[in-house]
């Protein structure tokens, strides 16, 4: 055995018991792409793995600087991840890290205080957070723009001496933070030349409102890499600058999306998988996330769908890829704006390094925000991808509606059952079966798929609408106007079945 001074990192997942006792199956899946990303950053921070059992893991590195950034990386690409969850089935790691003495034996595993500590401070960390040793905060002390809390002297279990600790919580603002000169180093020379740049165009554009522009102009200043962000558009439209994209103001643009950072979106929480139906018909709604599953394989991308992705580098300031990645990921699945979701989207298939459960998410979001654009057949080619990725119930369901949109009934049929094979009890992607059937003419298998997805669900209007509809094709008068009104009952604003009442003469 050899003895040696190493940086240990322990990690493992805070309420996994829970996890595990809710959904075995799915915990399990989704925590072997989450140690595969693990993985990843211990190895570009030139660390290895030694040990792991059950949640925990625990790798050694040599520079601490490398620990601290790497689990700081974790932390937000896996934050990032999370958004396509709820809340309640969030995993998130505790990461403690130390400076200690190892033993390590044969095969490489160490074993030690340094171990012992580490594992033990990670107990003391926030859900998705990290906790280090005072000789990791030296360390590290001026060499990460990161901001430790003091946590005091720990008294951790099995350790006979308390151990002083500090903690971090990694938060992503939703606004703007004032910076303090204790947050932010001072500018550089460079940044400071940027500034005095953007002042000249401010003035030689002749802005009236002087002080808007300098408090502007100091935010850039101080804030130094992603301050440039916040500038309003008024400011960027003046000096002929009207990017959003984050500027450096020390290394030029900032690149688009970074791998270590990141976003389901749970993330905030994943966006509801909310269909719109199908133009000029009742809807054929789809209301569940799509599952994250590790598939075995990657698809090859289409040359024409979007640019093969490249490799990454992990950034010198680990803040700047969480916050542009946690951004885009939430962008990318916004259901409510289209435009800004396939930018984003398309953003992240260039970034390198996801895995394939995450191209396959984004793939499919990028086919949701084409088909509300109306680009059936491109939003289709990236539903194609996604399910090579990883086949899930959700994205045979909203390839099924694509194919609906394209008059492709029997297309539209195939998936929904391929959606049903994979989830039986999924009501929407039977109402959407049910309606693509009396869309073709199929009345009798129509009503049949009506009637499960309402014994499954009988709470939405738009289920109703669909049986009211079939019931007036196969000329039940009065079954059709017990759907209609009780299709209004739950909605109001169901057109379709207040005219399919007009239609049958009722008031």
């Amino acid at each position: 055995m050899k003895r040696k001074i190493a940086v240990i990192l322990a990690a493992d997942i805070a309420g996994y018991s829970r996890l595990i006792a809710e959904d075995e199956e799915e915990t399990l899946r989704r925590f072997e792409g989450y140690r595969a990303v693990f993985e990843e950053f211990v190895e570009r921070g030139d660390g290895r793995i030694f040990n792991t059992a059950g949640d925990a893991i625990l790798a050694e590195f040599q520079s601490a600087v490398e620990a601290v950034r790497c689990a700081v990386d974790v932390q937000e690409s896996l934050k990032a991840r999370n958004l396509a969850y709820p809340p309640s089935r969030h995993m998130n790691f505790r990461i403690g890290i130390t400076i200690g003495d190892v033993v390590e034996r044969e095969g490489g595993d160490l074993l030690g205080d340094g171990v012992n500590i580490a594992a033990r401070l990670e107990s003391v960390a926030p859900p998705g957070g990290i906790c280090v040793s005072r000789s990791v905060h030296e360390a590290v002390s001026g060499k990460i723009g990161l901001r430790f809390a003091d946590a005091g002297p720990q008294t951790l279990k099995n350790i006979p001496e308390r151990v002083h600790a500090y903690t971090l919580t990694l938060d992503e603002p939703e606004t703007p933070v004032a910076v303090t000169k204790a947050d932010t180093p001072p500018p550089s020379a460079q940044a400071m030349a940027t500034a005095q740049k953007l002042a000249t165009a401010l003035k030689l554009k002749g802005e009236a409102n002087a002080l808007s522009i300098v408090l502007s102009l100091l935010a850039v200043v101080l804030a130094g890499v992603y301050a440039y962000e916040y500038l309003p558009d008024s400011v960027r439209e003046k000096i002929g600058l009207a990017s959003k994209q984050p500027l450096d103001l020390d290394n030029g643009p900032a690149p688009t999306a970074e791998v270590s950072l990141q976003p389901k979106a749970d993330t905030t929480p994943p966006p509801a998988a909310d269909t719109p139906p199908p133009k000029s018909d009742p809807p054929a709604s789809i209301e569940t996330a799509p599952e994250v599953q590790q598939p075995e394989r990657k698809a090859e991308p289409k040359a024409d769908t979007q640019p093969e992705p490249k490799s990454s580098t992990t950034p010198s300031n680990p803040l700047a890829s969480r916050y542009v990645l946690t951004r885009q990921w939430k962008d990318c699945q916004n259901t409510e704006k289209p435009d800004e979701a396939e930018r984003a989207c398309n953003d992240l298939l260039e970034t390198g390094g996801l895995v394939d459960a995450d191209y396959a998410t984004i793939h499919y979001s990028l086919g949701r925000a084409l088909r509300d654009k109306g680009e059936t057949d491109q939003a289709i080619e990236h539903y194609d991808e996604a399910i090579k990725l990883n086949p899930t119930a959700d994205a045979f369901n909203h390839r099924g509606v694509a194919y609906y949109d394209k008059g492709n009934y029997q297309s539209a049929i195939n998936d929904y059952t391929e959606a049903l094979k994979l989830a039986p009890s999924n009501a929407d992607a039977i109402n959407n079966r049910a309606w693509t059937r009396y869309k073709a003419g199929d009345l009798a298998m129509a009503l049949q798929d009506a009637n499960r997805a309402i014994s499954l669900d009988g709470n939405k209007a738009y289920m109703f609408d669909t049986r009211g509809h079939i019931h007036e094709a196969r000329g039940s008068r009065s079954a059709a106007i017990s759907d209609y009104r009780k299709a209004l009952a739950l909605d109001a604003a169901t057109d379709s079945s207040a005219e399919g009442l007009r239609r049958l003469g009722v008031n």
